[in-house]
């Protein structure tokens, strides 16, 4: 799907198109999402630019993700997707920016594209050059990352306060506990990933986009970088976080566990001299100690009672139950 943005008498004008000869003269965005090889050449005939392939964008090394032709910057950054249905996977973002306009190549619906459409709607002012786009449409996917990482955070402080509570709290939830740490620590580490590849975007951007060209999105360029690097020292604490909570949950499952060995073992203790009398007593020899006695069978019971009485004395004498 192609969808080109203009600027018509100082307001933003969005249009879907199938065929594209060339580009009107007010055009500053070319958005295309997962589009087919057709779609391709009618992009690259009217801006002048070949456009990466979906092939191209799943290349790791920096040679095939940014590069500069013929005029033209093109930046592939990471960023994740399928966050709000709770099964997040990494995308591919392609940026082309021309002195024209800027394109951009995508194959996932990305929530951070319709905040940045809804911000730029009410504000077209923001569209000055393509340089100008690129920044907030950057910054956009970088907020997006903010959001992310402040919900993880919140849901991290739920977790705490859950493996923390003083009331006793049932080895099943400490499982599940377990679980939705897992589930935040994949979740980071993707996020960590989206948060590097866009420091090197910033970073190529700066080195390639002389002062002329970026001239007007230099400041907000700066604050990009440095929400960049705090959130990346943020993500960096949740993982630590994530970490002494996922160390604390084991050692209370252990703990719970061994209380529960504990209580065996002690059972075994007390019940073994009751055993040891029962089992004296039980030997069928014709000839034995108090077998002709009235008050033989009372006494080898009371026996046994005695003999599981010390031991839990004992045992409540030093603390060990």
């Amino acid at each position: 799907m192609i969808t080109i943005y203009s600027l018509e008498n100082g307001a933003l004008a969005r249009q879907v198109v199938d065929t594209l000869d060339a580009l009107p003269d007010n055009v500053v965005w070319v958005d295309l999402l997962s589009p087919d090889q057709q779609e391709e050449r009618l992009v690259e005939a009217a801006v002048g630019v070949d456009i990466p392939t979906r092939e191209e964008l799943a290349e790791i090394e920096d040679s095939s993700r940014f590069y500069d032709e013929d005029g033209a910057i093109f930046m592939t950054t990471t960023v994740v997707m399928g966050i709000a249905d709770r099964r997040p996977e990494n995308a591919q973002l392609t940026f082309v920016l021309t002195p024209r306009c800027l394109v951009t190549v995508r194959y996932a619906e990305l929530s951070a594209f319709r905040q940045f459409e809804s911000k730029i709607t009410r504000q077209p002012s923001a569209l000055t050059s393509s340089h100008a786009l690129f920044v907030g449409l950057a910054d956009a996917v970088v907020d997006r990352i903010a959001d992310v990482l402040e919900s993880v955070q919140v849901q991290l402080q739920a977790l705490s306060r859950r493996v923390f509570d003083e009331r006793k709290t049932q080895r099943t939830d400490l499982q599940q506990v377990i679980q939705q740490l897992g589930q935040h620590r994949s979740l980071l580490s993707q996020l960590g990933e989206s948060l590097f590849s866009a420091s090197r975007l910033t970073a190529f951007y700066r080195l390639h986009a002389d002062d002329s060209r970026h001239g007007v999105a230099k400041g907000a360029l700066k604050a990009l970088e440095r929400d960049v690097r705090s959130l990346g020292e943020h993500q960096a604490r949740l993982l630590g976080d994530i970490a002494f909570l996922l160390d604390a949950t084991l050692g209370l499952i252990n703990i719970e566990q061994n209380a529960i060995i504990k209580v065996f073992s002690i059972a075994a203790v007390l019940f073994l001299p009751p055993t040891l009398v029962g089992t004296v007593y039980g030997m069928n020899f014709e000839h034995m100690p108090e077998l002709g006695w009235l008050l033989g069978y009372p006494m080898a019971l009371g026996m046994m009672v005695v003999s599981a009485i010390i031991p839990y004395a004992w045992f409540k004498f030093r603390d060990w139950l």
